[in-house]
C-alpha cells in the first residue's frame, strides 16, 4: 500500500506522512453462560499530525473501499466528510483496502482485531497502517443487552535510526601554528533516513570521550569541527552522531591519523610498560599486555601491544572509547619456582610459626584464589608438584599482576591493590612516562621462581649434597617386599621431594609405607607416569632424621628376577629437582646411592655421628644413638690437645642430640670433639666458620 499523499508532515514539511504497521485488538470473555460477545470499534485519527483527531471511521459503518472520510469529527453521528483516498494502487474498488473487523472464537472467549480486508477477499485480513501522529480507538463490546466500553490513545512514530557511516583511513597534518582541522564533510561517508530527508538531517561530530550525547558547541549548535593539536600528534578517534526530525540518533566511530611531518611539536616518548618481580624487581619475561574496551552495543573490544627484546612494551596506540584498561597477564610454566619448600613455608604461616613477613607472598600463596591462606592450597601446590595436575586450580594464572604503585603490603584481601590500570581517553602525553607492573609467581612464596620461562626457578640457598640410601638387593621373581630407603647423613628436615624412576617391566611399586621418622600419606605421593614416582613430603616442624633411619619404605612386586641398583635411579633432569630442606631453610641437593649391605643400622652399644652442621656459624649438635642407659660425655679441644668445654649427662637408650653452644667454639678454626662413654670413644672434627 502506498503512503498516503493526502496528508500532511508539519516535522519533515511534507505532503507525505510516514505510516505504521498496527495490531489492535480486544478480548471478551462471556459471563454466567450468556451468548457470543459483540465488538466493534470507533477509530480517531488524526490525518494531518497536528494534534487533534479530526477524522473519525467506525467499523460498524466503515468508510468506502481505498477511502476514509476526513474532518468529520464534529458532524452528528461521524458522518459526511471529505473524502480523502489512502490506497491509490490501479485496481477496481473491490480489491482496494478498506477498514474491517476481524472476529474470532477460542471457547467463551471472543477477540476483536481492527484490521484490512477487500471485498473481493473479505476474509483475508491483514494488519492495518496508520499515519504518524497521536490516535484514539473505542472499543465497545455487548453480551445480553450489556454493553461496555474500552478507550485507548495510542501513537504511531518513527522509531527507526538514521544510517550513517564515517570515512576510514582519516589523516590530518599540523602546520606552523601546531594545530590542525577536521570537518564534518572530510569524515561524513553517507548518511540517510527512513522518513527524513538528508537535508533536514542534523549531523555533529566530536573527539572520542569528551561527551555524551548529541555533539552541540559552547552555544547549543551542532558541533562540525575538530580541531587537533601536538598533544594529540598520534592515532585519535573521533565519533559522528546524525539526529532525525523524530530525535532518532546514531553514531559511528573512525581513526584520525595526527601527522606532525614538519616536526612542529616537541617530541615525548610514549608510555613505557613492563612488568617486574615484585621478589627481586628484575623484568619478567614473555608477559602479555593489553588494552580492552567497551562501547555500546559492540563486542569487548582488545587489543595486544608489542613487546620488544626487553621484555617491555609502549602506550602507542589508544582504543575508540571513553575509557579503557591496561592489563598483563602471564599463564606459562606454572612449576616456575614451585617446590616443596614453598609447602613447608605455607604450613608455617598457617600455624603462625613464621607469618610472612610481606602481602605478595600471601598473594602467592593463595592458589585458589579464596582470599585465604589455607591448606587447601597446600593440597592444590602438592599436586601440581606431583605431577597430579599440570595447572593451578580453576582460572588461576601462573603470574598475578598488581599496579607497580599498589606495594601489596600487609595482608592484600583487606586493601584495594587493583592488577590493572583504570585509565580515561587523553592525549599520550598526558599519561605517566611508567604504566607498569609488578608480578607475583603462583605458589612460589621465596622467590625462587625465573623471569625466563626457559628456567625451572633460581636456586636457593644450597648445602650439601643428602644421600638417599637403597640396600642393593636381589629380588626375586614373584617376591613381594619393603626396600627402605634411609638418610645416611641424618639432621632436622623440614621437606624433601624427589622423582624415582624405575623400570615397570621389573617391578610395580605398589605403596609407600611410612616409617616412625616421617609420617608419609597417600597424599605425598603419585605414580603420574608409566615407570616414575613422585614424592613430596614437608612438614611446618622439623623431624629429626638419625643416619641410617629408614624415611620410608617401598613395598613392591617383583616381575622379574634383578637387583635394586638396575632397577632404580634418580634423574638430575626430572620434572622436579631432586631436594631435600633442613631447619635452617637449607637447600641439599638429593644423591641415590645403593649400599651392599640389606641393613645398614649400625651395631654396638653406641654410635656416633658427624656433628650438625659440620662447618657451623655458631652452635652445633651432636647426633649419637645408644643401645642401653648409659652416662655420656663430651669434650671439646683445640688443635693442641688443650679441652675448653665439657659436658657429662646420664642418657636413657635411644636417639638423642647433644648441643654444642657457640660459646665452645669461641673463634674460628678446627676443634675435636671426644664422646666417652664406659670404655668407649669417639672422636673427629668440628670446623667454626
Amino acid at each position: 500500500m502506498e503512503r498516503c499523499p493526502f496528508t500532511y508532515s508539519q516535522s519533515i514539511e511534507s505532503a507525505d506522512l510516514h505510516e505504521g504497521e498496527i495490531n489492535l485488538n480486544i478480548q471478551l470473555k462471556g459471563c454466567n453462560g450468556g451468548g457470543l460477545g459483540i465488538i466493534s470499534y470507533t477509530l480517531f485519527l488524526d490525518l494531518d499530525n497536528d494534534g487533534f483527531q479530526e477524522t473519525v471511521l467506525s467499523s460498524s459503518n466503515p468508510p468506502p473501499a481505498g477511502r476514509v472520510m476526513a474532518n468529520n469529527s464534529f458532524n452528528p453521528g461521524f458522518t459526511g466528510g471529505d473524502t480523502v483516498r489512502f490506497d491509490k494502487r490501479p485496481l477496481p474498488d473491490s480489491m482496494l483496502y478498506r477498514f474491517a473487523l476481524e472476529i474470532n472464537y477460542s471457547g467463551d472467549t471472543t477477540i476483536g482485531w481492527m484490521r484490512f480486508n477487500t471485498d473481493a477477499a473479505p476474509f483475508d485480513f491483514v494488519p492495518v497502517q496508520l499515519p504518524e501522529g497521536r490516535h484514539r480507538i473505542e472499543w465497545r463490546a455487548s453480551q445480553d443487552g450489556v454493553e461496555r466500553y474500552c478507550d485507548r490513545n495510542f501513537k504511531v512514530k518513527d522509531c527507526k535510526k538514521p544510517n550513517l557511516t564515517c570515512k576510514s583511513g582519516l589523516a590530518v597534518f599540523l602546520d606552523v601554528t601546531q594545530t590542525a582541522s577536521l570537518s564534518i564533510g572530510q569524515a561524513l561517508e553517507a548518511t540517510s533516513d527512513n522518513i527524513t530527508p538528508d537535508s533536514q538531517l542534523v549531523l555533529g561530530m566530536r573527539r572520542v570521550g569528551t561527551g555524551s550525547g548529541f555533539p552541540l558547541d559552547g552555544f547549543g549548535n551542532p558541533q562540525d569541527t575538530i580541531m587537533f593539536n601536538c598533544e594529540n600528534a598520534d592515532n585519535q578517534f573521533i565519533e559522528l552522531w546524525v539526529r532525525d526530525k523524530a530525535d532518532n540518533l546514531q553514531q559511528c566511530i573512525t581513526q584520525v591519523l595526527v601527522y606532525d611531518t614538519a616536526g612542529f611539536c616537541p617530541f615525548v616518548p610514549n608510555p613505557t610498560i613492563c612488568a617486574r618481580s615484585y621478589s627481586n624487581g628484575e623484568i619478567i619475561r614473555d608477559v602479555t599486555f593489553s588494552t580492552q574496551w567497551s562501547t555500546p552495543n559492540q563486542p569487548l573490544g582488545y587489543n595486544q601491544l608489542f613487546v620488544n627484546s626487553t621484555g617491555c612494551s609502549e602506550l602507542s596506540s589508544l582504543p575508540p572509547a571513553s575509557n579503557f584498561t591496561l592489563e598483563a597477564a602471564k599463564d606459562t610454566f606454572p612449576l616456575n619456582g614451585v617446590t616443596t619448600y614453598d609447602l613447608v613455608l605455607i604450613s608455617k604461616h598457617i600455624l603462625d610459626l613464621e607469618p610472612f613477613d610481606a602481602g605478595w607472598k600471601i598473594s602467592a600463596a593463595d592458589v585458589n584464589l579464596s582470599n585465604s591462606v589455607s591448606t587447601f592450597d597446600i593440597v592444590e601446590l602438592r599436586k601440581l608438584i606431583l605431577g597430579l595436575t599440570v595447572k593451578l586450580p580453576g582460572s588461576t594464572p601462573s603470574w598475578r599482576f598488581y599496579v607497580d604503585t599498589c606495594t601489596v603490603w600487609g595482608n592484600p584481601f583487606y586493601g584495594n591493590c587493583p592488577s590493572e590500570y583504570a585509565l580515561p581517553l587523553q592525549a599520550l602525553s598526558w599519561y605517566p612516562p611508567q604504566l607498569s607492573f609488578k608480578g607475583v609467581k603462583m605458589g612460589d612464596v621465596n622467590g625462587t621462581a625465573s623471569n625466563i620461562d626457559t628456567l625451572q626457578g633460581i636456586a636457593q640457598t644450597r648445602g650439601q649434597f643428602a644421600s638417599l640410601e637403597i640396600p642393593d638387593l636381589t629380588i626375586q621373581a614373584g617376591e613381594t617386599i619393603e626396600i627402605p630407603i634411609r638418610a645416611t647423613e641424618g639432621g632436622e628436615w623440614e621437606g624433601f621431594q624427589f622423582s624415582l624412576k624405575y623400570d615397570p617391566e621389573l617391578i610395580e611399586i605398589e605403596e609407600v609405607v611410612a616409617s616412625n621418622m616421617i609420617d608419609i600419606k597417600s597424599e605425598n605421593w603419585a605414580k603420574p607416569e608409566t615407570g616414575v614416582l613422585n614424592l613430596s613430603w614437608s612438614d611446618a616442624i622439623a623431624n629429626v632424621l638419625f643416619p641410617g633411619d629408614p624415611l620410608l619404605y617401598l613395598r613392591v612386586k617383583a616381575h622379574s628376577t634383578a637387583r635394586l641398583s638396575d632397577i632404580f635411579s634418580l634423574p638430575a633432569n626430572a620434572r622436579i629437582q631432586p631436594e631435600a630442606y633442613d631447619s635452617e631453610g637449607i637447600n641439599h641437593p638429593v644423591e641415590l646411592i645403593f649400599s651392599q649391605k640389606p641393613n645398614s643400622d649400625a651395631k654396638g652399644e653406641l654410635q656416633v655421628f658427624s656433628p650438625l652442621p659440620n662447618p657451623t656459624t655458631g652452635s652445633a649438635r651432636l647426633p649419637l644413638r645408644l643401645t642401653a642407659p648409659e652416662t655420656v660425655s663430651l669434650e671439646i679441644s683445640d688443635l693442641s690437645g688443650k679441652t675448653i668445654w665439657r659436658l657429662a649427662s646420664p642418657l636413657e637408650s635411644g636417639n638423642h642430640f647433644l648441643e654444642i653452644p657457640a660459646a665452645a667454639l669461641s673463634q674460628s678454626g678446627v676443634y675435636v670433639w671426644r664422646v666417652f662413654t664406659g670404655n668407649t670413644a669417639q672422636s673427629g672434627r668440628l670446623v667454626r666458620l
